[in-house]
């Protein structure tokens, strides 16, 4: 895989995880305010349903970046992390 896309690859996860922290955040505020358990137990769903997609955003990105590098083993996602067996 290029340079290029390993570096677009890491800021995307860096991102990715910067919109986790500010979901975990508000969901801390959400607590500290006496939201309801309901509003929170949401929050804490969308914190994983954003988790998981970025997760499978980021294996299929990783998948198709190494494809169009022409490196082998490309279409072998079972081995392949987020980033590069991470």
């Amino acid at each position: 895989m290029t340079e290029e896309f390993q570096l677009a690859l890491l800021q995307v996860a860096k991102a990715m995880d910067g919109l986790a922290t500010a979901f975990e955040r508000r969901v801390t505020e959400l607590r500290a305010i006496g939201e309801s358990e309901e509003q929170i137990r949401e929050a804490v769903k969308a914190i994983q349903a954003v988790k998981d997609s970025g997760a499978i955003y980021l294996t299929w990105a990783n998948h198709y970046a190494k494809q169009v590098s022409g490196q082998e083993g490309a279409d072998d996602l079972a081995e392949d992390g987020p980033l590069d067996g991470e």
